[in-house]
């Protein structure tokens, strides 16, 4: 079995925040369990723009480079955030799934995120292929996300095409909230929760200590909105 991640951006793309570090802790963390299965390197590969914010990333387009252990393959996009679109890589999508896999060889398609060009025109490519999709909305199928930015777009999109494919989707949310959003959008395959991954410093033990009362402390929270609240 293969599994081909689609994504936007990702490592080091790292302006986009905590979606690019839960892609890659995933992938990560994929990519090592199949190579303690004995499994080639490339059962587990990412198909991804060089978006990088209003920048490119550093990288070679259309060229597989290991990325922490996992086979990433980077794209140039035509069009900036975020719709990123991005020819060169539909058309290797679309190649690696026509093309005759070894030993009958399962291609599970790993979309991450939605209402981006990448997500919804890989998606219709592997509808029309009839691939197994995961999709991994990233907090964008929610009514929030419907309704914050271009939100006529999205209803435009959501009506002639979006729904249908999203219908066609096995869904990972990472939430039970999310899962309840999602279900209020669409109607998926199958939907299950899985928490993003985190890795969690080995714990020590801590001395207790004097607190000095005179001391004023400062708590800052940044990007305070529904979304986040």
């Amino acid at each position: 079995m293969r599994i081909i991640h689609i994504t936007a951006s990702y490592k080091p793309a790292y302006t986009y925040g905590g979606p690019i570090q839960s892609v890659g802790k995933l992938c990560e963390a994929l990519q090592k369990t199949v190579a303690e299965h004995g499994k080639p390197e490339n059962s587990i590969i990412v198909l991804t723009t060089s978006a990088n914010g209003n920048n490119e990333l550093n990288v070679q387009s259309g060229k597989p480079v290991l990325v922490d252990g996992v086979l990433v393959t980077y794209f140039k996009r035509w069009t900036k955030d975020h719709s990123h679109l991005s020819p060169g890589l539909l058309w290797r999508l679309w190649r690696t799934v026509k093309e005759p896999q070894p030993d009958n060889e399962k291609i599970i398609i790993h979309i991450h995120a939605w209402w981006n060009l990448v997500s919804v025109l890989s998606c219709l490519i592997a509808v029309l292929q009839k691939m197994t999709i995961v999709l991994s909305p990233r907090g964008m199928l929610t009514s929030y996300s419907q309704n914050n930015r271009n939100s006529i777009a999205k209803i435009i999109i959501h009506k002639l095409i979006g729904k249908r494919l999203l219908e066609k989707c096995h869904i990972h949310a990472t939430s039970e909230q999310e899962k309840l959003e999602i279900l209020k959008i669409v109607k998926p395959k199958s939907i299950h929760v899985i928490a993003n991954l985190v890795n969690i410093p080995k714990a020590e033990e801590c001395k207790l200590t004097s607190v000095d009362s005179n001391l004023f402390k400062l708590i800052f929270l940044s990007r305070i909105e529904e979304k986040r609240d």
